[in-house]
């Protein structure tokens, strides 16, 4: 974690008009413009051609992938970077927002801290679509704990029809500090969010009264890494399955 960079790719990124007063940029946003700066401020190293596909990143330590959502749009590209180099997905997760309210013109109406908080899990219910992708050896993670200023618009700011009562839209995130980054580079790195991992015997219940997180979320957690092959189902408790750790064997590559 380097805190000077990380602020010196936030300026990049104000500097550069991203978000200036209000409303920001369609296509890529903020954060994934911030982190793309954060981990390679070359610019010639950014939005390279893979064969059919653009990598955000290539260079040293290979492809780095910025995914702040919907890691379904990474299969393609995963099955067909990961046989030839090595893949690091980048996700950021949001501790702390403010929410910023703006007027049709973009100025600022008010702001106020939002009551929910975010956690490291929320990559798992993103994991499902590439979860066979796990063991790779070639693949590795690391979720970025940040902070943010979530910018919103009336709908008819960006062109939507205005009707009473519509909520604000959110037109882009900014990140405004960086407060941790969880790598993952191994199977057994999966600890450092499931401390029973490797352990024998664990549930659902067990791992939600150890960490003091609710079951949606270790639910999702402990599917994610069984249909990946971290885990496997030993037994059973009750109703409720048992697990343990399935060792550090890497998928062959495909």
């Amino acid at each position: 974690m380097d805190l000077i960079r990380f602020e010196e790719a936030c300026k990049r990124v104000r500097e550069g008009g991203r978000l200036i007063k209000g409303i920001g940029t369609k296509g890529e946003g903020s954060v994934h413009a911030v982190l793309k700066n954060y981990f390679e401020n070359d610019q010639e190293s950014q939005e390279l051609s893979v064969g059919r596909h653009i990598a955000d990143i290539v260079g040293e330590r290979g492809i780095i992938e910025i995914q702040t959502s919907h890691f379904s749009a990474l299969r393609e590209k995963l099955a067909a970077f990961l046989p030839n180099t090595h893949v690091t997905v980048v996700y950021p997760v949001f501790l702390n927002k403010r929410i910023v309210s703006l007027s049709e013109d973009g100025e600022v109406l008010r702001s106020r801290i939002s009551p929910l908080k975010g956690t490291a899990f929320e990559i798992f219910r993103e994991l499902f679509p590439i979860a066979h992708f796990l063991k790779d050896k070639n693949l590795s993670f690391v979720i970025m704990i940040l902070d943010c200023d979530e910018y919103r618009i009336p709908p008819a700011a960006i062109g939507k029809p205005a009707r009473r009562h519509d909520r604000l839209s959110v037109t882009d995130r900014f990140p405004t500090k960086l407060i941790d980054e969880i790598s993952i580079e191994v199977p057994c790195d999966w600890e450092k969010l499931i401390p029973c991992l490797r352990n024998d015997g664990y549930t659902t219940s067990d791992l939600s009264e150890l960490i003091h997180l609710p079951r949606k979320y270790t639910s999702v957690a402990l599917s994610v890494l069984h249909r990946g092959g971290i885990i496997k189902r030993i037994g059973k408790r009750g109703r409720s399955f048992t697990y343990g750790f399935c060792g550090e064997g890497s998928a062959d590559n495909a």
